[in-house]
């Protein structure tokens, strides 16, 4: 039996961000970024893991716009 849920959409620092998923393999988040740049896909095979997969998208989308962290001691 197939049970795919419905699109969820938001938006995050004007990325649109969309989860779908399908019961019980996993889901996919895709990162949307504004004015047409190309889109990035994130996927995990966690049944309950969305939230986890969202907050890399959302990370991914602060490095994108913030930069990369600093990495070492002043």
């Amino acid at each position: 039996m197939d049970r795919r849920a419905q699109p969820r959409s938001s938006l995050y620092r004007a990325h649109r961000l969309v989860a779908r998923g399908v019961a019980p393999t996993g889901w996919t988040v895709s990162i949307h970024p504004p004015g047409g740049q190309p889109r990035a896909v994130l996927r995990n095979t966690v049944p309950n893991g969305l939230a986890i997969l969202l907050e890399e998208a959302r990370q991914q989308v602060d490095r994108r716009l913030d930069g990369a962290l600093w990495q070492r001691e002043p």
